[in-house]
């Protein structure tokens, strides 16, 4: 058994292999790849910024297996948007998108979370990636039909995070 990979924040000498681990999976279309690179490049040169949090995934060698992305979304109380997970390929069904996905859960829970949102598409390429965001507990909330393309609608999924406080213990988060 695999162990689970390192989850540490991003660094500069990261992006060469975070471009082709985008390059890799076929379902992201050239356009995706340059908002991810263009998202990787503002938290690589933004210090301080927050709109854009990455972790990556890095094997017991040291290589990079994935990364997500995630913020709070804009003029929102406690919202968050997770805009990528992406895991190469090789790396697929061995815990790292999960491993990927419970690190930025529990980081938005000391944010305070309440709501997490993952937009994708409904082409058939991403229904891998579906089906990994409804393992983990996420439901679809919201259709919007031709949005990418005509026939190509934006599925918004979600996962509410609600606060529980047992006597004297004071405020703590779970998953509903």
């Amino acid at each position: 058994m695999k162990s689970p990979p390192k989850i540490r924040p991003i660094k500069k000498k990261d992006r060469p292999r975070l471009e082709s681990i985008l390059k890799a999976l076929k379902h992201f279309q050239p356009a995706e790849v340059q908002v991810a690179l263009e998202l990787i490049d503002i938290a690589l040169t933004q210090r301080g910024q927050e709109d854009y949090i990455f972790r990556i995934a890095e094997g017991a060698e040291g290589q990079i297996l994935g990364y997500i992305c995630y913020g709070q979304a804009p003029l929102t109380d406690a919202v968050y948007d997770i805009y990528w997970i992406v895991v190469h390929p090789a790396s697929w069904n061995q815990g790292t998108g999960t491993a990927l996905l419970r690190q930025a859960e529990e980081e938005m829970r000391l944010r305070k979370a309440r709501l997490l949102l993952i937009e994708t598409s409904s082409r058939p390429a991403y229904q891998i990636p579906r089906a990994f965001y409804g393992k983990h507990g996420y439901k679809e909330q919201a259709r919007i039909l031709d949005y990418y393309a005509v026939g190509d609608p934006k599925l918004i999924f979600s996962k509410t995070l609600t606060p529980i406080s047992p006597p004297g213990l004071g405020p703590r988060w779970k998953e509903n």
